[in-house]
């Protein structure tokens, strides 16, 4: 069977949509433009800044706007628990989709870690580099040994760090494993770990396997709306880098598993 680029067009329906075919493909054109749109503005602002020496944290607040403008414009409704520290720490996360990474705006400067292929995606990759992004080749163990050394300097020097440990995006609702290194680096300098578990309504809405990025966001967009779920936890420390990302795991794993057991029950 042959593929034509635009048979996704006719796959929009997805359990949660309005059920009109035609709504949901004006809206998912209307609200892709307006990613194009804002990322663009936002991406260019924060390179131009960038160059004319801006601090992280004046570049921090146009992604603060861009969180909130992006989640208004594409019909998320983000439901929150708990709140942000407003300090310096690492947030660790489980991670589902591509939109993850705006739905914790902390109050304090932070910085992403991310995979080193996505820094050379358009808007998104350069938008990552002017936030100064980390980013880690998974397989090269001399990358993320400067990784984990790049965080404990920004750590101790008042920047904050999100880092998602599964290392990839994963539709649930268990958790993958939790990667080691940034557990060892948090155990050995005595760094904070604030826990974040995040939970959508809909698991069609996680961005997995080799799932193309603009069909997927066609059938994303085109819902009315995309609800998700953050449960924010305790500061947590440990000397002991096993026992540490056992904790954080099983926490992140049951305030998962309660949120999705909450979803379940509303669409019941």
């Amino acid at each position: 069977m042959s593929y034509r680029p635009f048979d996704f067009l006719t796959t929009l329906p997805a359990p949660f949509s309005d059920g009109n075919r035609v709504v949901q493909l004006l809206r998912s054109l209307r609200r892709l433009l307006a990613f194009m749109v804002l990322t663009t503005m936002v991406v260019a602002s924060a390179l131009l800044r960038r160059l004319f020496g801006a601090g992280h944290d004046v570049i921090y607040r146009h992604y603060t706007w861009y969180c909130r403008n992006i989640q208004r414009f594409s019909g998320i409704r983000v439901t929150v628990e708990g709140a942000l520290p407003d300090h310096a720490c690492v947030l660790v996360a489980n991670h589902r989709s591509y939109i993850d990474s705006v739905m914790v705006p902390s109050p304090h400067p932070l910085a992403f870690v991310a995979k080193a292929e996505v820094k050379h995606w358009p808007l998104i990759g350069w938008g990552g580099t002017a936030m100064r992004t980390l980013w880690v080749k998974r397989s090269d163990a001399e990358s993320r040994r400067e990784t984990r050394r790049e965080v404990q300097r920004r750590i101790e020097s008042g920047m904050s760090i999100i880092i998602f440990p599964e290392g990839t995006t994963y539709k649930g609702p268990d958790l993958l494993e939790y990667r080691m290194g940034m557990f060892k680096m948090c155990a050995d300098g005595g760094f904070p770990i604030f826990p974040i578990a995040m939970e959508y309504r809909h698991q069609e809405v996680a961005w997995e396997g080799k799932d193309l990025f603009i069909p997927h966001a066609f059938k994303i967009f085109g819902h009315r709306h995309v609800d998700v779920a953050l449960r924010f936890g305790e500061v947590q420390y440990g000397d002991d880098p096993v026992e540490l990302r056992q904790r954080i795991y099983d926490w992140t794993s049951k305030a998962c598993a309660e949120m999705r057991a909450n979803w379940d029950a509303q669409t019941a």
